[in-house]
């Protein structure tokens, strides 16, 4: 690693910077990117799924990321960085620090999304913001991983519930409104929403790595290098979609300078830079994708009763193995959960890396098990399973921490926390307009009375076999979108106890309509008993008993 940084800073003084930008995103601007483009984990060593590593010619390097992956960046990146979290030291006010000496930053302007790097231009001068044409760690990767490129394939009515003539209509009347000539559509997750087609470009999530121009008068062009089928091309000829090059969209892009032009909140700097008049705001798609329809509502339902199958039977299987004797790990229950999930109606694969981690590797709150990391799963301790599956009707998402051997009392009053603020926000009726800011505070009140908190949201959106991170809502303390029926959502509420463990209690569900006139409340869509074993009764209210009973005797039946 020492070597592929020393290799990465000798290129500074070619290119006249002092410091230089390496997200963990990649020119699509996703949350996940694929091992080809995955710059800052080549470059740092670090996996997770959000981070931005600062190198400076001369200083200290500056690491940043979020309260989920402090405890990971500390373990996986060599000395020499200073970990920050982005949450409580901001990043703009740092770059703000280095630029006071007239220090320049380079960037791959690609790589950066336009509304973060106009707030630097806020602190900062824009000639101290260098704009590079090459991105330098490709210029100094070696063996970089083959780019995979999969077919187009289509989302059928069955379980998208909506044509795409429909949808694009839905667009054009919202571009009709703001007087909009050209909408671009940069992210991949509303071009397959709306285009109705998947893919397998990415691991875990099924996208067509695209994007997309719409034009007022319903014409769709599609730019991607992705093969696709005789029927697909029917379809597209039957839509108005005409595909092309992705190497052709930039120019494309830069032809409608002038224009009336409308680019999402996610575009890349580097496509704002060339639109100088181009309106920016919230992607189009977002709120149409987020109110799930009925049909996909119906999927998301069938593939939880698949899914609870699956993680019910992984752990009755971790149970008697322990009984019988037999040596289990981390990587065990992995492999287990993607084995008995195989097995369910319409599964496709893991919607993200199975999370198993016992005893101290709970308390790392995205720890993924691997051959150097590998914990035996004996004695006592609490085993924390985060997985999920992509199901064609739908995407799932659970956590279950359950007790190996006699759980302490500490983990038994920290689950029991946990708990209460879990059904605090799931039997909730809320009013219209309600935001998961409003409603976070409920998941973290019975910690933060006696001190404690967690460092990551409450809970996030789901797709439709799409991404299991969907906005753009969110339970969170930040979160300004209110809830709207139909919206796929998680709640999951946790406590962790470096060195020693980890809690964490997930389910998704979705809103609708409550029985009480003018509330909105959720229907759970996981199935999977919550462990009792783990609960101490007596710091329940009657109400949150209640609660856990019913729940937990409809995923019995």
């Amino acid at each position: 690693m020492n070597k592929k940084i020393t290799e990465l800073k000798s290129l500074f003084e070619k290119f006249d910077i002092d410091f230089y930008l390496v997200p963990s995103q990649d020119e699509f601007l996703g949350e996940y990117t694929t091992e080809h483009t995955n710059r800052l984990k080549y470059i740092t060593g670090f996996s997770g799924s959000n981070g931005l590593a600062i190198f400076s010619k001369t200083e200290e390097d500056y690491f940043y990321t979020d309260g989920r992956y402090l405890i990971q960046a500390k373990n996986q990146l060599q000395k020499g960085f200073e970990i920050l979290d982005m949450v409580v030291t901001p990043m703009k006010d740092k770059l703000a620090e280095i630029c006071k000496s007239g220090a320049k930053i380079g960037i791959d302007a690609r790589m950066h999304n336009a509304m973060q790097i106009e707030n630097l231009l806020k602190v900062i001068p824009e000639e101290q913001i260098i704009c590079l044409k090459d991105n330098l760690v490709d210029l100094v990767w070696e063996a970089r991983p083959k780019r995979k490129i999969s077919d187009i394939t289509l989302h059928p009515l069955k379980y998208s519930g909506e044509k795409t003539l429909s949808k694009k209509n839905r667009v054009l009347f919202l571009m009709q409104e703001s007087g909009i000539d050209f909408a671009i559509i940069t992210d991949p997750h509303s071009v397959c929403w709306l285009l109705n087609i998947r893919g397998n470009d990415l691991e875990y999530t099924p996208l067509v790595l695209a994007r997309v121009i719409l034009h007022k008068n319903g014409e769709i062009a599609l730019f991607c290098p992705n093969p696709y089928s005789e029927d697909v091309k029917k379809y597209f000829e039957a839509n108005k979609i005409s595909v092309f090059g992705e190497d052709e969209f930039e120019s494309a892009c830069s032809e409608l300078d002038g224009k009336k032009v409308f680019i999402t909140n996610k575009a890349s700097y580097f496509i704002k830079k060339q639109l100088s008049n181009a309106v920016m705001g919230q992607d189009y798609c977002d709120m149409l994708k987020a109110c799930k329809n009925k049909t996909e509502i119906q999927g998301a339902i069938d593939a939880h009763i698949e899914d609870a199958k699956a993680v019910s039977e992984v752990i009755e299987w971790i149970y008697k193995s322990l009984e019988g004797k037999k040596k289990i790990t981390e990587l065990d229950v992995s492999n287990k959960v993607l084995e008995l999930r195989k097995k369910g109606k319409d599964f496709v694969s893991p919607s993200f890396p199975t999370i198993a981690g016992f005893k101290e590797h709970g308390a790392i709150i995205h720890y993924i098990p691997s051959k150097e990391t590998n914990k035996e799963i004996s004695d006592n301790g609490i085993l924390l399973i985060d997985s999920g599956g992509q199901y064609y009707g739908g995407t799932t998402d659970i956590t279950r921490t359950i007790a190996i051997g006699e759980p302490s009392k500490d983990q038994i009053h920290d689950f029991t926390l946990v708990l209460k603020g879990f059904i605090g926000v799931a039997s909730r009726k809320f009013d219209c307009g309600t935001t998961g800011a409003n409603l976070d505070v409920f998941a973290r009140k019975a910690l933060i009375e006696e001190g404690k908190d967690y460092s990551h949201g409450t809970g996030h959106g789901v797709g439709s076999f799409l991404s299991v991170h969907e906005g753009p809502h969110s339970i969170s303390k930040y979160s300004t979108i209110a809830l709207s029926p139909g919206m796929i959502v998680s709640i999951e509420p946790g406590f962790y106890k470096e060195g020693e463990y980890g809690i964490r209690i997930e389910n998704l569900a979705f809103v609708k309509e409550s029985t009480e006139k003018g509330k909105l409340e959720f229907q759970m869509l996981t199935l999977v008993p919550i462990q009792e074993k783990l609960v101490d009764f007596d710091m329940l209210t009657d109400e949150e008993k209640e609660w856990l009973k019913e729940y937990n005797s409809r995923c019995n039946l």
